[in-house]
């Protein structure tokens, strides 16, 4: 039984010492793996977080090492390179989001836009209306009224100084319809009202192809009047206050009979307009066609065109580009502007009225060309412009400016928007162009307050 008891207990005894000996063994072998793991990966100097005492006195001790100067420089060099290489990636990447913000920007214009608010007309109230020359600067935005109050709209226009950015925000509307048309060419369609606007109006533009100026207020002032004539439809012709030339009467009333070069440079225009309101008055006593004409004095506001050589944008834009003003003649002629949507209202109390007589429509406000000039530099902030005089302009009016009694007294219609706010819509207009990179819908230019005046 002892002898047992001693067995036993030296068994013992040598489990425990070979346990002992293959756990130091286990420890040693550890410190040495964790060595060569940090051989095998080391760390950079900043790098100390997470370090015990023992490991930091581990970690490889830096030595300085020369360097020569010209391996230097090839080291600048090669990281200067890497600086550029990485520069032109951020200029490619840059370039390639520009492209990506255009493509969304076409896309974003594909997108249907709600419409402006339309009012809603029975049939007895709603009234089928064309508008020829509907995408130009006054006929849009004729046709935005119109639209609004719940009327069928038709547009005709052949986009010789129209264009559809000017009406795009009505395509595919159930009360609109745009017919690319040129009106020397006779045209059937069934209407209630005819607002016949369809001609240049500025000097450039009339003076490019002249005898397709005469053509448009003469042959195409027949067709509309020989439409208005079978359908039975009322017509308002857009006369101008070129009727009266260089006048000798000052304000002009409507009784003035003008002063007008027949062969000047501007006669296409003047006489063209002349015979169009002639011809509307033969029509109305031969035919008895119902004939409104509106003797259309300088307006101005959104829309204009930005090269179209009128005082109010060629100023404005040379404003805007801090460019020389430039002021044509002596600077001491006389014009009075009106805004765009005060026409637009006479236009419409014209068409209304029972008043069959030609009818001034523009704003009394006389200013000097030079005047203007200022007013516009003043409006304009930053503006670095200088104002200089340049050669007269041929047969240009010295002196112009409406009589609006008659206006007054049987439209109840007078000019409401002033020069300084009128001219501040325009001159945002015009910024808007030239900040204009892509074209697309939402960037069509309605005017909130007009809008919601009406």
């Amino acid at each position: 039984m002892i002898r047992q008891s001693l067995k036993f207990r030296k068994t013992v005894t040598i489990i425990c010492v070979l346990a002992l000996l293959i756990f130091i063994f286990l420890i040693l072998r550890q410190d040495k793996f964790y060595d060569i793991q940090i051989d095998k990966e080391p760390r950079s100097d900043d790098d100390f977080q997470g370090l015990s005492y023992r490991d930091f006195n581990r970690l490889p001790k830096k030595e300085n090492i020369y360097v020569p100067r010209e391996e230097k420089i090839k080291i600048m060099e090669s990281n200067a390179k890497s600086d550029d290489n990485s520069k032109k990636e951020l200029q490619e990447a840059k370039a390639r989001i520009e492209e990506l913000e255009k493509k969304l920007a076409v896309l974003e214009g594909r997108i249907p836009q709600k419409y402006p608010d339309v009012k809603y007309l029975g049939y007895k109230l709603r009234k089928r209306i064309l508008v020829t020359g509907g995408a130009g600067f006054v006929g849009s935005h004729l046709v935005d009224i119109l639209m609004m109050q719940g009327h069928e709209v038709i547009v005709v226009d052949n986009f010789f100084t129209g264009r559809k950015r000017n009406v795009e925000h009505w395509f595919g509307h159930r009360n609109f319809e745009m017919i690319h048309h040129d009106i020397v060419n006779p045209l059937y369609v069934e209407a209630d009202e005819i607002y016949h606007l369809a001609s240049p109006a500025s000097p450039p533009h009339y003076m490019q192809n002249p005898v397709k100026t005469i053509k448009t207020n003469t042959l195409g002032t027949i067709n509309m009047l020989g439409l208005a004539r079978r359908v039975g439809a009322k017509i308002l012709i857009a006369s101008t206050s070129e009727v009266y030339g260089d006048p000798m009467v000052h304000p002009q009333p409507e009784s003035y009979w003008g002063h007008v070069n027949p062969i000047g440079p501007r006669a296409c225009y003047d006489e063209g307009k002349r015979v169009a309101e002639t011809l509307a008055y033969s029509y109305a006593k031969q035919e008895n066609v119902s004939v409104r004409v509106a003797r259309i004095f300088n307006t101005y506001g959104p829309r204009m065109h930005v090269s179209d050589g009128r005082v109010v944008s060629n100023f404005v834009m040379q404003a805007l580009q801090n460019l020389t003003i430039t002021v044509y003649g002596n600077g001491k002629q006389t014009r009075s502007f009106c805004y765009v949507s005060d026409l637009v209202d006479g236009l419409l109390a014209l068409m209304d009225s029972s008043y069959t007589l030609p009818v001034n429509i523009g704003n009394p406000v006389e200013h000097t060309i030079e005047e203007f000039a200022v007013i516009i530099k003043n409006l304009v902030p930053g503006c670095r412009s200088t104002v200089a005089t340049g050669a007269a302009v041929e047969d240009d009016p010295q002196r112009r400016r409406p009589d609006i009694t008659i206006a007054e007294k049987h439209l109840n219609w007078s000019p409401k928007i002033s020069l300084q706010e009128g001219l501040q819509r325009t001159i945002d207009y015009f910024k808007e162009e030239l900040s204009r990179t892509t074209f697309y819908n939402n960037q069509t230019y309605m005017d909130a307050k007009v809008k919601a005046s009406h």
